[in-house]
């Protein structure tokens, strides 16, 4: 079986937490627009890995969907699971921009510190 990484994008508040959570029992990677917040040795080892998860933890705003979007443009994950606090209905405007099928989750949960 080949292996697959998943990527942590955004690593703020909420997603620095998750990545040292998952980092425990998985290959997981952290992506920031900020490139002194990542590990980019690692990332760079693992990045010709087909992505399996992509953790979206990036404020919500106006540019929101077109940064998904970017994302998973840029790291073609199998699913894609939002933690950010997002308006109803903001996962059907992806469809607009998928012609795949693309599983999209929304994700609410109590962050504790690691």
């Amino acid at each position: 079986m080949k292996s697959k990484k998943n990527i942590v994008a955004g690593l703020g508040e909420i997603g620095n937490p998750i990545l040292k959570l998952f980092s425990k029992y998985d290959l997981v990677v952290g992506y920031d627009v900020n490139p002194k917040l990542m590990n980019n040795k690692k990332f760079e080892r693992v990045s010709a890995l087909d992505t399996s998860f992509l953790h979206i933890c990036i404020p919500f705003g106006g540019k929101f969907v077109k940064s998904v979007t970017s994302l998973i443009k840029k790291f073609d994950p199998e699913c894609a699971v939002i933690h950010s606090t997002i308006k109803p209905f903001t996962t059907k405007k992806f469809k607009n921009y998928h012609k795949y099928p693309l599983s999209i989750a929304q994700y609410e949960a109590f962050i504790k510190e690691c």
